[in-house]
């Protein structure tokens, strides 16, 4: 099982739209809002790095709203 820190960046304003779809992909298993430079902290977990991936390019990155991403992969 793969796991993946990502930080999301809003538009000013979207903050708790995206967080609320953010939180119900069934690869997230953890979302918050939080302050400072991001807005959004997430844990994705899937099989692969690859499933991470294409939940990120395909689902994540495409919510309206969603200025940018920037994904850390879990090492241990």
């Amino acid at each position: 099982m793969e796991q993946s820190l990502i930080l999301i960046t809003t538009d000013v304003g979207a903050s708790e739209e995206v967080y609320e779809e953010v939180k119900e992909k069934p690869e997230i298993k953890q979302a918050a809002l939080i302050t400072g430079k991001y807005d959004i902290f997430a844990i994705a977990r899937a099989d692969d790095i690859r499933e991470i991936s294409k939940v990120l390019m395909t689902e994540i990155r495409n919510i309206d709203g969603v200025r940018s991403t920037t994904t850390n992969v879990v090492i241990k």
